[in-house]
């Protein structure tokens, strides 16, 4: 039980308690101190976790918002090459689909497949033998570290007489 602050000098308060108290109350307050602090550590340490995840993920977006203009651009290269088979233009492209392939794009390949709407849309129908195959691509799909970035457009066969 703690003993109640008077006026008296701080030496006749010490002769006042018995070193048993004192030794008690030193404790429990060193536990007190204790417990703050590790609290205090635990939510630097929850901080730090989420600011990390935050940069994180802002890297990521900037990474993929850079990536998505250049897409367009990526497009108009290999719609280029159909028409030119200029070398110069061939050693662009080429540069031009390593560097992004270093950023951790990659196109999907998707003629052939079964049409999958979370990676394609499907912008055209035409007669074919079997149902739902991806017979063109009228635009190339992207992935970002394995999260599709952007979308195809396709065109998707039906089974003749569907």
């Amino acid at each position: 039980m703690k003993k109640k602050v008077t006026d008296k000098p701080i030496e006749e308060h010490i002769e006042d308690v018995a070193p048993e108290e004192v030794e008690v109350d030193v404790q429990k307050e060193v536990e007190e101190y204790k417990n703050l602090y590790l609290r205090a550590l635990a939510d630097y340490k929850n901080l730090e976790h989420r600011v990390n995840q935050d940069r994180r993920r802002m890297r990521i977006d900037a990474k993929k918002q850079i990536i998505m203009q250049l897409l367009p651009l990526l497009d108009n290269i290999d719609q280029a090459e159909v028409f030119t088979k200029d070398p110069g233009l061939q050693l662009i492209s080429s540069s031009f689909h390593k560097a992004v392939e270093e950023m951790g794009v990659s196109a999907i390949e998707l003629v052939g497949s079964e049409f999958n709407p979370e990676v394609a849309e499907a912008v055209q129908v035409v007669p074919g033998k079997k149902d739902n195959l991806v017979v063109d691509v009228l635009q190339k799909a992207y992935m970002l570290d394995g999260q599709v970035i952007r979308h195809a457009r396709v065109t998707v066969s039906r089974k003749d007489g569907s």
